[in-house]
């Protein structure tokens, strides 16, 4: 028996859907047998479709059968990701919603054109006529595939730069979740009924079609002003925890360092006095004063936190072979709280240190200097770097989909704000330089 269009189309909808849907499941966490599940559970779900009747060709029977076949989209879902219901919900939303996008813009680009008297017939899906296999207008279904493509092309490469940095896409209980999923059930009904009350007045067609065209522009970027709310405020979040850490590094820093010069001038001291008794082999006495040597490094800028963060980081770069050399004034920076001290330059030195790594010995070097002029402290750190570096909002980025610098960069960016000032980030010729502007009056 040969279907109608209708019940043709029932089927492919299914497909559709379950492709729409998938442009936002892409990077969520897959259950075992990932493929095996997404065989059955999408045949089964397509095979509902085809064995599902359509009794009555109105607007209420389809939607009420389009809405069926999308609740049942949600069990494919589950069956294939491990997921919570909020996420799923997040992506069955946003994959209808596209889905129904890419019908409307092909149905308004059809009738808007009249294409129709150009190719003598056009795919109508909510036709109850019967397919004629011999008379498959080609060139319409080409345009119809195409329309497909770049809608979905389209909307997978601006939401998925925000679903690779945060993959808990989860709305809340709230009015943005309840919002999306009750405008894409009226733009499905309002278009049915369209498609049955409206097709004799042309002008009031295109109007209605341009309508839900919006309608689902409008989902959409709810959608993603979301998810780039949610990924904003949880990087702020992790900013708000590095400063948070940072308090707790710069005191268990301090209490170290503190440790280390009294043992350092515990040590001297024994040395002299062994020196003078001559209680001490030449040998073991140079020995004693290579390793004093070594931590004779402690910092003196006229500030006590610019001093345990410079001796703290200038033991590190010793172990690591790294040289690192300072020019600053730390009473310049006497205005900056300790803790945001801390985290800035900290994480400043810590990149620095985690580039020049892999490099070899004689190349491992980083410079620190800072200078005063009038309210304004510019500091500059510089280091070599390997391989290449991207920018990205004006902050590097690596190969891996993550920070350069993680989250620290931004942690810096936000404190030199927080003082009025701002930071600036330049690579040329595999070295990187950093420079961070901040005002006394700055501070809030």
């Amino acid at each position: 028996m040969t279907p109608t269009l209708l019940e043709a189309y029932k089927i492919l909808f299914v497909l559709q859907l379950l492709i729409g849907e998938w442009l936002f499941l892409y990077r969520l966490e897959r259950r075992r047998h990932f493929w095996r599940r997404c065989v059955l559970a999408g045949g089964a779900l397509m095979l509902t479709a085809a064995f599902i009747p359509v009794l009555y060709y109105n607007a209420w029977y389809e939607s009420a059968l389009f809405f069926t076949l999308f609740l049942g989209s949600f069990l494919v879902m589950r069956a294939c990701y491990d997921e919570p219901w909020g996420n799923l919900l997040f992506c069955g939303i946003a994959g209808y919603t596209v889905q129904h996008l890419a019908y409307l813009l092909y149905s308004f680009l059809v009738e808007a054109t009249r294409m129709e008297l150009l190719f003598g017939t056009i795919m109508n899906p909510y036709d109850n006529s019967l397919i004629d296999l011999e008379r498959l207008p080609v060139l319409p279904m080409t345009f119809y595939v195409c329309i497909y493509f770049l809608v979905y092309a389209f909307v997978f490469d601006v939401f998925d730069k925000s679903l690779k940095r945060n993959h808990d896409l989860y709305l809340g209980r709230n009015h943005m979740s309840l919002l999306s999923g009750l405008l894409i059930m009226t733009d499905v009904i309002f278009n049915m009924i369209t498609n049955y009350y409206t097709r004799e007045n042309w002008v009031s067609l295109l109007l209605e079609r341009g309508y839900n065209i919006l309608i689902c522009i409008l989902i959409l970027t709810l959608l993603h002003h979301q998810l780039a709310h949610r990924v904003t405020r949880d990087e702020l979040n992790e900013i708000h925890r590095i400063m948070e850490n940072g308090k707790k590094q710069h005191e268990l820093a301090k209490k170290s360092i503190d440790l280390i010069n009294m043992k350092y001038h515990d040590l001297r001291h024994q040395s002299e006095l062994l020196q003078k008794k001559g209680g001490m082999a030449q040998e073991a006495r140079e020995e004693l004063d290579q390793a004093l040597h070594d931590y004779a490094v402690l910092a003196r800028t006229g500030n006590e936190v610019l001093d345990t963060i410079l001796t703290e980081k200038t033991l590190l770069c010793q172990k690591q072979g790294t040289r690192l050399t300072c020019v600053v004034d730390g009473k310049a920076l006497g205005f900056v709280k300790a803790h945001h001290l801390y985290v800035l330059l900290g994480n400043a030195i810590d990149n620095a240190m985690e580039a020049v790594l892999p490099l070899p010995e004689d190349e491992r070097e980083i410079s620190l200097t800072m200078r005063q002029l009038g309210n304004m402290v510019g500091i500059h750190l510089e280091n070599r770097y390997g391989g290449e570096l991207v920018l990205r909002d004006g902050l590097p980025v690596s190969a891996k989909d993550k920070d350069y610098h993680g989250f620290g960069m931004l942690s810096i960016r936000t404190i030199a704000e927080k003082y009025g000032g701002a930071v600036k980030v330049d690579a040329r010729e595999h070295v990187f330089g950093l420079d961070i502007i901040l005002l006394k009056a700055g501070e809030t």
